[in-house]
């Protein structure tokens, strides 16, 4: 089934943006898809379009299960593979229980490289919620030559030790509006908590605040570069990037080294 809850006049402008991921660009919008299945407990999810590639560690989906589950369970998307959904148990990833699924929830989940883990919906037996810390990009994290931010709004989240979350980052360029990339400054901004087995890149698409697309891509190190024009001085980019799965215990990287804060 395609993914549906969102709609969006900017496809056209995405549609040039290419990337080495394996999300469709039109799904970095948001919505949620709703399963279907030919057994019980074997989910199966039909994108539009479709993943064309076997699935990647940090893939996030969104998705409304058609009917509860009765025992273990798998997620099929677009005949790449039925794989196991798990959750969080408050120790460690286990198999989803007689129940845990509901049809009226829309549920979050993340491929971590072996199986979905349900990051929404679903709280583990004996306590009330998964373990949440936010957290601020420091200023040896960013570029504050070339980005800033307004507002506070600067936050992502560290779920279960190390579930990489976005939670409201947005970037303004120093100087006012502009280009970032080959043609303009640096498009090299951020440094995020090194992601776990990503020996490329992970890629998605976002859009500025004045619907401006930027194409970004966060390295196996954990750096990320952004590729994209800011329109005004007051227009932002709401970064949005997909969560992953991120080093345990978490580390950033050491390059490159960015400039002091500006006064």
């Amino acid at each position: 089934m395609s993914l549906s809850g969102y709609q969006s006049d900017v496809k056209l402008r995405i549609t040039d943006i290419a990337g080495d991921g394996n999300f469709p660009l039109e799904q970095s919008l948001g919505g949620y898809g709703v399963t279907t299945s030919k057994e019980d407990n074997s989910y199966e999810l039909r994108l539009e379009p479709s993943l064309t590639k076997t699935y990647r560690a940090g893939l996030p989906l969104h998705i409304r299960f058609h009917q509860g589950n009765t025992a273990t369970a798998t997620l099929d998307i677009d005949g790449q593979g039925a794989v196991p959904i798990k959750r969080f148990n408050g120790d460690t990833l286990t198999a989803i229980d007689n129940g845990d699924l509901k049809t009226n929830v829309v549920y979050t989940l993340v491929f971590d490289g072996a199986c979905f883990q349900v990051l929404t919906g679903i709280l583990p037996a004996g306590i009330s919620s998964n373990n949440s810390e936010v957290r601020s990009i420091a200023d040896e994290q960013i570029d504050l030559n070339s980005v800033f931010y307004a507002n506070a709004q600067n936050k992502y989240l560290i779920v279960n030790g190390n579930l990489i979350v976005c939670s409201d980052i947005r970037l303004r360029k120093v100087g006012g509006a502009g280009v970032f990339g080959p043609n303009g400054t640096s498009g090299t901004v951020l440094k995020l908590p090194v992601p776990e087995g990503v020996s490329g890149f992970i890629s998605w698409t976002a859009l500025s605040t004045e619907n401006n697309p930027f194409f970004c891509r966060l390295s196996g190190l954990g750096v990320v570069n952004i590729r994209g024009e800011l329109t005004s001085d007051t227009d932002e980019l709401v970064l949005n990037f997909p969560s992953y799965i991120a080093k345990m215990p978490v580390e950033f990287p050491e390059t490159p080294v960015f400039d002091s804060p500006q006064p």
